[in-house]
């Protein structure tokens, strides 16, 4: 009776953990930039071509090429064919470990011993995506944005799309970088 019991109540974390995992489309950005660089000179942007190792294929190119052109002409940048700067986008994903502990674990019986502890233990894939600007006078990269979130396999259209629009503008929302004034 006691293990039915103990089944059930891993069964249902092991849910909730899955579920909270599913839901959350926050990702952890960072940027890194050229801090001498005038990014007040940046009017015009293009696409680099997205190579096959970039780890993207054509559909979700497409969603990023949409979504980034989407954040940047928001800001006031235009598209040219003779851009000042243009995007390289690079993308990876590595399955995680997640290992939970709860529960007592102080021995096999209630009472004045404890309970029993509980590991759980899942997996689930993260996502990383890398925005390069590119400086197209000088071939020098001026500023990188990655952003590192949680993926969902069995997301829809409409899901990916929204999670990719999310992403590209958490990472783009650092572009260009405040400066501090000498």
């Amino acid at each position: 009776m006691r293990s039915i019991k103990n089944f059930i109540t891993l069964l249902f974390i092991t849910l909730i953990a899955a579920i909270l995992l599913a839901g959350c489309s926050t990702i952890s950005v960072t940027q890194d930039y050229d801090p001498v660089y005038d990014f007040s000179k940046l009017k015009t942007f293009g696409f680099l071509p997205i190579p096959k190792e970039a780890g993207i294929d054509q559909l979700n190119a497409n969603r990023f090429g949409d979504a980034i052109r989407n954040e940047l002409t928001a800001k006031g940048f235009t598209t040219s064919e003779k851009a000042d700067f243009s995007l390289a986008l690079l993308f990876g994903k590595q399955t995680k470990t997640n290992i939970s502990t709860y529960g007592y674990g102080y021995g096999p019986y209630w009472g004045r011993y404890g309970g029993t502890g509980n590991i759980d233990v899942s997996q689930y894939d993260e996502g990383t995506l890398i925005i390069d600007v590119i400086d197209m006078n000088k071939k020098e990269l001026v500023w990188r944005g990655t952003g590192k979130g949680v993926t969902d396999p069995n997301a829809t259209v409409e899901e990916r799309t929204a999670n990719i629009n999310n992403a590209v503008a958490q990472i783009l929302a650092q572009f260009p970088p405040t400066q501090v004034q000498k």
